[in-house]
């Protein structure tokens, strides 16, 4: 069984860096059976040793608005107030609300654990993400297309840096998404609709480079890749252009290669923490598809709902989790591993995708004794970011009776003459 958890909510979510919950806001837009306008944000705890299929809320705080994003940053080693990092959501009316969610758990106290509001964005706050490296860095995009920059040091005393925006013909317009890179913390990327990426630098407080494909189909999200801190997918919710693009910002006049798959526009994505090989994406065709980005081939799909994801999460504490939201009201927790494998159709004949076990399944070191005295051992090498793996094997003389291994050998020899 693919879904292993699920909750009835249409809500973004973020998954806890450091500890087993998830967070979830309602989501802009979305509309449920009893056709309710509140707004929250809500935390769950995430048991997987309990049978229950339902998760468990452990803690519930009123929101002033509806969400479009939701982030949960990384907290930092020396703060016990904040010893589960801070939740930051992006909401419709342009601002950005900030939580603590130590004191939103187990808390009815709603003013306790709101941190702060964030105001400066004059449009449905889509862009937000804390930087992995530097916590107490939040950037946040909207509809104006300013690019902010929030210092959280201090979470009730935030400061802002400039704001930062981009112009001539690269000058974006909403800022759907934004990402940090995941190599280098001064390097932020954020997508539009009016399908301009750009990649920035915070040290210099200017672009480094900017770029489109040649019809400026709409960017919806982008991913850095984990492992080339140089690549980074974009892909477009138009319906007539739904592919994933693979771009180099070292030479962005086209993109490296494309992914062809869903028949409709591209929502949400998300690239696997424990192998960079997989990627998931979700689209307006119902399907969320996984994809392993070394062949550019399908390798598997959560099953189908009456409405489509729009929002998917890979879990950072176990391989092989992961969140989906749909407008099914449903939040569900799967194991990728229970999924629908696909098939390649070539005429009549319909085999299975050829799969590759992902790392996490993969056995990093082995051993075997062999004849006379042998050891034979075997571990994975280590290989330059984008080079493929390797297994280095070594032979190891283990001698143990010196009598048995002559003995052995005189036999050997023996029967090689014979």
């Amino acid at each position: 069984m693919a879904c292993i958890k699920s909750a009835p909510r249409s809500a973004v979510v973020a998954f806890a860096p450091e500890a087993p919950y998830l967070a979830a806001g309602t989501m802009a837009g979305a509309v449920d059976l009893s056709f309710s306008s509140s707004a929250n944000v809500e935390i769950f705890k995430l048991d997987f040793q309990s049978d229950s299929q339902e998760l468990p809320v452990v803690g519930t705080c009123p929101s002033s608005d509806r969400f479009n994003r939701l982030s949960w940053g990384k907290p930092k080693s020396e703060s016990s107030e904040y010893s589960l990092g801070l939740i930051a959501g992006g909401l419709g009316d342009g601002t950005i609300s900030v939580w603590n969610p130590l004191k939103l758990i187990g808390s009815k106290d709603f003013d306790v654990a709101f941190v702060a509001r964030l105001e400066k964005h004059t449009g449905p706050v889509r862009g937000l993400e804390f930087n992995p490296h530097e916590p107490k860095l939040l950037a946040s995009g909207a509809d104006e297309g300013e690019l902010c920059i929030w210092d959280l040091e201090k979470p009730p005393e935030p400061k802002l840096f400039p704001s930062l925006r981009s112009a001539g013909s690269g000058a974006q317009t909403e800022i759907s998404f934004v990402s940090w890179n995941p190599k280098f913390q001064h390097i932020l990327a954020s997508t539009s609709y009016n399908g301009i990426t750009v990649v920035w630098d915070l040290r210099q407080q200017k672009p480094v480079t900017s770029f489109s494909d040649s019809s400026r189909r709409r960017g919806s999200v982008l991913q850095w890749n984990p492992d080339v801190s140089t690549q980074l997918i974009v892909a477009s919710d138009d319906d007539n252009s739904p592919s994933l693009r693979v771009w180099d910002v070292r030479k962005t006049i086209s993109p490296l290669r494309e992914f062809v798959g869903h028949t409709k526009g591209v929502i949400a994505m998300s690239w696997c923490p424990y192998d960079s090989s997989l990627l998931l994406t979700c689209a307006k065709d119902n399907r969320t598809i996984c994809w392993d980005v070394i062949t550019g081939e399908m390798q598997c799909e959560l099953p189908a709902s009456t409405n489509w994801n729009f929002d998917i999460h890979w879990y950072p504490k176990i391989p092989g989790i992961i969140a989906a939201s749909s407008f099914d009201v449903k939040l569900g927790i799967y194991n990728i591993e229970a999924c629908n494998k696909l098939a390649v159709s070539v005429g009549d004949i319909v085999s299975p995708a050829r799969l590759r076990a992902p790392k996490w399944l993969k056995c990093p070191a082995g051993v075997s004794f062999g004849f006379g005295g042998k050891l034979v051992t075997f571990q994975h090498g280590q290989t330059a970011p984008g080079s493929p793996s390797f297994s280095e094997i070594h032979v190891h003389n283990l001698v143990t009776e010196d009598n048995l291994v002559r003995r052995s050998t005189e036999f050997e020899i023996a029967i090689l003459k014979w």
